[in-house]
């Protein structure tokens, strides 16, 4: 049994030092892209980009450019099929799960959090200004909060969380996440609001 598990940690090793050579060429030109484009649109094609690939090799695949390009991207994260990060800026723990077809926004996702699929955590409540009916929405302006779902915390398939997750807290599934949520929290709804306390 302890020769199995070497040897299955020795191949994953193998396979992650593969996912870092092949994805190199797309981390160079994203980082030649930023170097004469403004904002986050070299990241994203990037992301929409590594996001196609399927099954095992685009795991691996997706690790390994998060793992060059984000400030954080630790071992063991296992982001699926589909999934589009937006900013260059977000942390991602060890361990960490994300669901097929998820869209996340500005945000640190800290160790042992399992995210389900069709997720879409957004920057936060004030991404768009519209105090005023003169101006398009779009010209409004805006402000990025960055969102942190806290460590071993589990968001249910086709949540929406627009505010931080405590630690050890569950968000049920179809779930709209407005205001924080309490550590070790389990909350249902739109709004989602506390069922009870783990």
């Amino acid at each position: 049994m302890t020769i199995s598990l070497s040897i299955r940690t020795a191949v994953k090793a193998l396979l992650r030092a593969c996912a870092l050579v092949v994805v190199m060429p797309v981390f160079a030109l994203t980082r030649l892209l930023e170097l004469v484009v403004t904002g986050d649109q070299p990241f994203q094609m990037a992301s929409q980009l590594v996001s196609l690939c399927p099954g095992i090799p685009g795991n691996y695949l997706r690790w390994a450019f998060y793992a060059l390009r984000l400030p954080r991207c630790g071992d063991g994260a296992c982001i699926e099929f589909g999934t589009v990060l937006h900013q260059p800026t977000i942390e991602i723990g060890r361990r960490v799960y994300v669901g097929s077809k998820c869209s996340i926004g500005e945000c640190v996702i800290e160790d042992d959090v399992l995210i389900g699929s069709n997720v879409d955590i957004i920057s936060g409540r004030h991404q768009h200004s519209i105090r005023s009916l003169d101006v398009p929405i779009r010209e409004q302006g805006g402000r990025y909060e960055k969102i942190v779902i806290g460590a071993d915390s589990w968001i249910g398939n086709s949540s929406v969380v627009m505010a931080n997750v405590g630690a050890q807290s569950v968000v049920a599934a179809g779930s709209v996440v407005c205001h924080d949520v309490e550590p070790r929290s389990i909350v249902a709804g739109n709004p989602a609001v506390m069922v009870r306390k783990r």
